[in-house]
């Protein structure tokens, strides 16, 4: 049955098209340049069958080796919202989005809007056929990519990156688009989505400069400047699988240090549990702290894409682009990167940029352990924020075990002098049914806004009754007295 006029292109054919396949688009482009663009709808399998010129709203979120997702509104009543519906296409320039969500709504002055929200046509790499498990050793990244897109309908792009690394996954792994941001992670480089030729590239973390300035009175709006030392740190102590140390690699030596910006000694150390070679784990932990040893400079800023002017279609703004930045008044003059935007398509001079002079936080490189790290070497790593917030001052005491059953109440455990993990021994309980044990402290902070809690559990033969639990009770107690308790499964 044709669902549309514009041609031959039949809507949602079941009997042709397969769930979760990628069908390579179409090569019509409606529009050559961001600023002014329409969305163009396309079938699921990649017909063309409406433009939508009436949009009211409509906002581009895409940030480097992240999200890419994409929102916009039309009136209710535009003959064309019949064609708006979830898992059809939405072609912006030449990148594509499927729909995810339609949302109706009638506001109060009883305007009706229909609103849609899509997400970039790669994010349906997650949905593909599970990956037997597989092993690579000493390779360059093209290979596990190539691998990991087997059978997916996209291909190996440019890879620019030709560092030697090793991965492990496990049998049965369903989300390939995890695996492609493990291969950026440990091998290093950017994640390049190219949705018309469906490619996925891996460039070095170098990016196109085409001149363009964000100057004050010309097209800055608004800009907010933070240079930050919290995270700053010259002396770094990495940990691989089975705690692995780079010892073997560094002469001795378990850390390594950079004083380029400081003589202070500020000490923090990371766990990559899918690290085995420390010739390996060295490079990446210098890596890191080349660019956490300096402060970090970041920026936030209101500018204007003037590109659809005639005469400066040069300066059109792209995400990843290096652009001068000159505020007089405020003493701001460097080149920095375009990180991530919230591009405005109907009115480009209400652009929000975030820029960065390319030194990410402790969070963006302390990646010991990410959303997929439980597919991957699981049982030798922490999670992400045992390393991203340890603070000078611990306020829990004795908590390895060093000093006995010191500033606790124990009820039920016993003290393991032979595993530890940062010290020699340990806290074990041995569960009992219907028994509770528990091991209690107190703690006194002072006038920090949050707090970090970082755990490392282990356990073994365990199986729990209809009601057992195992995990952290944090009670939290306010000034004015009242209490707030919060339960973390640990197992």
């Amino acid at each position: 049955m044709l669902y549309n006029d514009l041609g031959n292109a039949t809507f949602n054919d079941l009997g042709a098209i397969q769930y979760n396949s990628f069908v390579k688009p179409a090569s019509t482009t409606f529009f050559t340049r961001l600023p002014g663009a329409r969305p163009v709808i396309l079938s699921q399998d990649h017909q063309v069958v409406a433009v939508i010129e009436n949009v009211s709203e409509m906002t581009l979120n895409q940030e480097i080796n992240g999200a890419d997702t994409m929102d916009f509104t039309v009136p209710y009543d535009d003959p064309k919202t019949s064609y708006l519906v979830n898992e059809n296409i939405v072609q912006i320039v030449e990148k594509q989005y499927v729909i995810r969500m339609v949302s109706k709504s009638r506001a109060d002055d009883g305007t009706k809007l229909l609103a849609v929200y899509a997400e970039a046509l790669w994010y349906d790499l997650q949905y593909t056929d599970p990956l037997s498990s597989a092993q690579w050793m000493d390779v360059t990244p093209d290979i596990p990519i190539q691998d990991i897109l087997a059978g997916t309908g996209w291909n190996v792009g440019t890879i620019e990156v030709d560092t030697d690394r090793n991965l492990v996954i496990e049998s049965g792994v369903t989300n390939r688009l995890k695996l492609l941001r493990e291969v950026a992670d440990i091998w290093g480089g950017t994640l390049i989505f190219d949705s018309k030729e469906l490619k996925v590239s891996l460039i070095e973390n170098s990016f196109p400069d085409p001149g363009i300035g964000i100057i004050y009175r010309k097209n800055l709006k608004s800009i907010k400047a933070s240079y930050d030392t919290q995270d700053l740190i010259t002396r770094l102590y990495p940990y691989g699988k089975n705690d692995m140390t780079i010892e073997d690699a560094n002469d001795g030596v378990p850390y390594i240090e950079n004083y380029q910006y400081t003589k202070q000694v500020r000490v923090r150390s990371f766990k990559d549990g899918r690290f085995t070679n420390p010739f390996h784990l060295k490079e990446k932990a210098e890596s890191i702290l080349s660019k956490l040893s300096v402060p970090r400079a970041s920026y936030r800023a209101t500018a204007a894409d003037l590109s659809n002017m005639t005469g400066l279609e040069h300066e059109a703004f792209d995400l990843g682009a290096m652009v001068m930045v000159h505020d007089e008044e405020m003493e701001i003059n460097l080149k920095t990167q375009i990180v991530k935007w919230s591009y405005d398509v109907l009115e480009p001079w209400n652009t929000e940029l975030e820029l960065s002079t390319v030194q990410p936080g402790l969070e963006d490189l302390l990646k010991s352990v990410t959303e997929t790290t439980e597919i991957f070497q699981s049982e030798d790593t922490l999670n992400q924020q045992d390393m991203l917030d340890l603070m000078v001052s611990n306020y829990l005491l004795n908590s390895r075990a060093d000093d006995g059953y010191a500033y606790w109440t124990n009820n039920g455990w016993d003290i393991d002098s032979s595993e530890g993990y940062s010290g020699p021994a340990s806290f074990k309980a041995v569960g009992q049914y219907d028994t509770t044990k528990t091991l209690t402290q107190t703690v006194y902070p002072s006038h920090r806004d949050s707090y970090s809690l970082s755990f490392r559990a282990a356990t073994e033969n365990l199986n729990k009754g209809p009601n057992g639990k195992v995990g952290v009770n944090v009670t939290i107690t306010y000034k004015d007295g009242s209490k707030e308790t919060k339960y973390i499964p640990l197992a």
